[in-house]
């Protein structure tokens, strides 16, 4: 008997999740594909947050985050800020301040302790806000793709606990 000529590959080969991050459209030239919304605004998070990282404050050498989280009515949002403290912890990061919205899913300007977060950022008390996942920012894509931008254009970080292309 002949032994098996098969070579396992370290790492993720999971062949199905890689090639379903992309839509495929097809149109008169043949088929095309895109990147997944979810997948392209994870990349753009982490391309801008790695710039920001890259330079180190004269200041605090130590990044002091806001944690966020948005709840509906009467939710305590102490569960969520409890993850999100051990991940900022993993993270080598200080919390700065813990913010909470609890009027459900809102446009972020139209989210008072969001607009908190965005004026901390802005005034340099924070380095930047870590979330849960994206849906405590935004559930529309430009939406949150503005806010990340914000948070970059004042050399901010957007953080999240769960990735926006995760499962």
């Amino acid at each position: 008997m002949r032994q098996s000529t098969t070579r396992h590959t370290p790492g993720n080969t999971d062949w199905m999740n890689r090639d379903n991050a992309f839509q495929r459209h097809y149109s008169r030239t043949g088929l095309s594909s895109s990147v997944s919304p979810n997948l392209r605004l994870q990349r753009l998070r982490s391309g801008l947050n790695q710039e920001v990282l890259t330079h180190v404050s004269q200041v605090r050498p130590t990044r002091r985050v806001t944690l966020y989280a948005r709840v509906l009515p009467g939710q305590d949002p102490e569960p969520l800020f409890v993850g999100l403290r051990a991940e900022a912890a993993c993270r080598g990061w200080q919390v700065g301040q813990e913010l909470f919205d609890d009027i459900g899913h809102q446009a972020p300007q139209q989210s008072p302790e969001w607009l908190r977060v965005r004026k901390l950022c802005h005034e340099g008390m924070a380095d930047g806000v870590l979330v849960r996942d994206r849906m405590q920012i935004s559930t529309d894509d430009a939406l949150y793709e503005e806010e990340i931008r914000f948070m970059y254009a004042r050399q901010c970080i957007t953080a999240l606990q769960i990735p926006e292309a995760a499962p």
